[in-house]
């Protein structure tokens, strides 16, 4: 009978160091971010048959083994807060977006930095994709392109509407005046003071005018303020004996024209009730007071920061306290993630295996959502690849046995003509 045990072990042999290869790239990876884990498996070579039992069984002789593939494993690693901006973890399925010039590729890493351009880029250098915001609005419908986080300018706002929570004491005496300042900014992002002025008239009203300084309109520091109050209001409030408002019933327009500096004509809403036609000025018997002031508008300011939040929104935090979205990254995913095939580092391209990639937004359609500020770790498992790799290695030993028996064997053989 022909010896066949050579050729079988030494199948052995090569799956089991094929093993123990994948168990040292594995270990060698345990502290690259986001690594996947890959496991060896195999399946049995057969031979034909050779003949039958007494049974009628069939007599068939395997061939050793043979790999069925080195697969990786994607299961979720831990995440961990690093504290840096620009990092990011996906918490669930799915891999972040990236630009290789040639084409669009995949990656499980959200270590990502900045390039010259202030665009967000991974490890390997690959532009981060996702979809950009005009105007502080992310269109999710739009093409994709490169994140900018650095070099943004923020443009300024003029205002267009303001107001005051406040009360007007009830009990004042007549002709007692209570000013508060409220800060506006022009089509320039240059700022005017608006100053509110309210005189008691009576037992339930108060006068009321705006003003802004006489320089922002070109008169000199000296001058008396610029009334920027409609000519058509009463500048009048009046309020029930609850310290409700009746008059007027909607709000005032105010409006500065010939601004000294160039900049567009002011038209502001001075928001005597807000969206809902709720009040926002009572008169009770009570000091009076500025709870709170709201405006809308803001000066031309510089980016500070970016904070990334589990949308994937990438917000702009600008030195002027606003912030505003500047883009929100997206995520793939695939039929079959394990038919991904490394391009890069941990950056990874389909295969024909794969399937065609699922773009989207996160924590839409099945993809995972986004940890800001943190990264996913490995997800090998100390243990499992030393168990794995015991039993590699005795499986190899095992193997060199049958080689160093069959030589033997044939040496015996060989023996038996002497």
């Amino acid at each position: 009978m022909t010896l066949s045990s050579f050729n079988t072990a030494l199948t052995g042999l090569n799956n089991n160091a094929l093993t123990i290869n994948v168990v040292g790239n594995n270990l060698a990876n345990i502290n690259t971010t986001a690594f996947k884990a890959s496991k060896t498996s195999f399946t049995e070579l057969l031979g034909g048959i050779s003949g039958t039992s007494e049974s009628g069984n069939p007599i068939q002789v395997g061939l050793g083994s043979a790999s069925a593939g080195v697969n990786p494993m994607f299961t979720q690693g831990a995440i961990g807060a690093t504290g840096k901006s620009t990092d990011a973890a996906i918490n669930g399925n799915g891999f972040f977006v990236v630009s290789t010039g040639d084409g669009l590729a995949y990656s499980r890493a959200g270590n990502f930095s900045v390039n010259s351009s202030g665009q967000l880029i991974n490890t390997e250098g690959f532009l981060v994709q996702g979809y950009p915001a005009v105007g502080g609005i992310v269109n999710t419908s739009g093409a994709l392109g490169p994140i900018q986080v650095e070099g943004v300018k923020l443009p300024p706002k003029s205002t267009s509407e303001f107001s005051i929570t406040a009360n007007l004491d009830r009990d004042a005496a007549a002709g007692s005046k209570f000013t508060t300042a409220v800060q506006v900014y022009d089509s320039l992002g240059s700022p005017h003071t608006v100053t509110l002025t309210f005189t008691k008239n009576g037992a339930s009203g108060w006068d009321w005018d705006a003003t802004i300084p006489a320089v922002d309109t070109g008169g000199l520091s000296t001058d008396p303020p610029v009334s920027i109050k409609p000519a058509s209001s009463t500048g009048l409030l009046t309020f029930d004996s609850n310290g409700n408002i009746t008059a007027p019933t909607a709000n005032e327009t105010l409006a500065a024209t010939g601004l000294a500096n160039g900049a567009a004509d002011l038209s502001v809403i001075f928001g005597i009730f807000d969206s809902q036609g709720n009040p926002s000025i009572t008169s009770y018997a009570a000091a009076s007071t500025v709870s709170s002031t709201i405006q809308d508008g803001y000066a031309a300011s510089s980016l500070r920061d970016i904070a990334i939040d589990k949308d994937g929104v990438v917000n702009g935090m600008f030195d002027n306290g606003k912030n505003l979205p500047l883009a929100q990254l997206v995520t793939a995913n695939f039929p079959n993630v394990q038919g991904l095939v490394k391009l890069k580092g941990s950056t990874m391209v389909p295969f024909g295996s794969s399937g065609d990639p699922s773009i989207g937004a996160p924590g839409t359609g099945g993809r995972g959502t986004i940890s800001g500020g943190a990264l996913e770790q490995s997800n090998v498992d100390i243990a499992t690849e030393f168990t794995t790799l015991i039993v590699a290695q005795r499986g190899y030993q095992a193997n060199s046995r049958i080689i160093s028996t069959t030589d033997q064997l044939y040496q015996d053989a060989l023996n038996l003509v002497r």
